[in-house]
């Protein structure tokens, strides 16, 4: 259960909370619980079409990843991430680590933009840059992000950050382009690919 009282969280305390409502989902953020919004059915469409469409590929590649939902990510012991997804490296063996949640570096994470836009854009990505996250990606379906934080106007769009000398680099992608794939080069996704969640 939530704890009763308002007491600071570390990422093993927070990693075990359970409200009773399973469809409440919690991110940890300075060692405080914070409610995530309820993602849409679009949202969760576009969730499960890229997890799937990266597990193809790292089954046709053979490469030693998984990919996960929703899992707790440890940023640091006071803060905890659950992101949409998350390609990570599958441990050599199962039993290496048994614990809950991520504690290694993705090498890939998809923000669903939601109604919590700001935090994908400002705190998650300053978050996952100072993790190392190789590739970061943005995908702003209903073109909710203003334009003040854009580099090409308000509009749907998947922004991906990719790190350049341990600093992300921010480019955009709109209808009529294809997203480059630093994880999955071989991965050719349109944007109306991404947001239709359908391959073609």
């Amino acid at each position: 259960m939530i704890p009763a009282i308002a007491r600071d969280l570390t990422f093993e305390a927070f990693i075990d909370v359970e409200d009773g409502n399973e469809l409440n989902e919690y991110e940890l953020v300075d060692g405080r619980l914070v409610l995530m919004p309820e993602p849409d059915d679009w949202h969760e469409e576009i969730l499960e079409f890229l997890s799937f469409m990266f597990e193809l590929q790292y089954r046709r590649m053979k490469l030693r990843y998984s990919v996960r939902k929703w899992n707790a990510l440890m940023i640091d012991n006071t803060r905890g991430r659950r992101p949409d997804v998350a390609v990570i490296d599958r441990p050599a063996t199962r039993w290496d680590d048994r614990r809950p949640g991520i504690r290694s570096v993705p090498r890939m994470i998809v923000e669903i933009a939601s109604g919590n836009w700001s935090t994908d854009l400002v705190e998650k990505q300053e978050e996952y840059e100072a993790l190392q996250v190789t590739e970061f990606w943005i995908v702003d379906y209903r073109g909710q992000i203003p334009a003040k934080y854009c580099q090409r106007g308000k509009g749907k769009k998947v922004i991906v950050l990719t790190l350049a000398d341990g600093v992300y680099r921010k480019a955009e992608y709109v209808a009529g382009e294809t997203v480059p794939c630093l994880t999955f080069p071989e991965l050719e996704l349109t944007v109306e690919q991404i947001l239709a969640a359908e391959e073609a």
